[in-house]
């Protein structure tokens, strides 16, 4: 009966799993803006990352991006929304990418890859805060 139960929470195990390195549906369609690149990105800033909640804000705003290459090209989908009134902005957006820095081209945020991590930082303040793989 152990091994039964076993080989059940194994099954269910590696079904949660069946989803975590499955593109997203949003990055199936073509990029409707490509990014400026300076500079070819640092590997660690490629793929989909979230920040990380501040705790010191009460509605922060929340900052998703996807880094990806299409038809050699770079593009990314971003996803933000604010904290207070709750409006969200997500689609293909305009970004320069300048090696270990991805910019944002319509909102003053911008991404930086220091000490072998992503940080997010936004409209020049001294503050910079993690930035998680999604």
């Amino acid at each position: 009966m152990s091994r039964l139960l076993l080989l059940l929470m194994a099954v269910l195990t590696l079904a949660g799993c069946a989803g975590k390195g499955a593109p997203r549906p949003e990055l199936a369609g073509t990029p409707t803006v490509y990014a400026e690149v300076i500079s070819p990105p640092n590997p660690l800033l490629v793929g989909c990352f979230m920040r990380s909640r501040p705790s010191e804000f009460k509605r922060p705003n929340a900052y998703r991006y996807c880094l990806v290459e299409k038809m050699g090209k770079w593009a990314v989908y971003y996803d933000w929304r604010d904290g207070k009134s709750g409006e969200e902005h997500k689609g293909w957006s305009a970004f320069t990418i300048d090696g270990d820095k991805l910019i944002s081209g319509t909102e003053p945020s911008s991404y930086v890859v220091k000490d072998g991590s992503v940080w997010h930082s936004y409209g020049g303040r001294d503050a910079v805060f993690r930035m998680l793989p999604d």
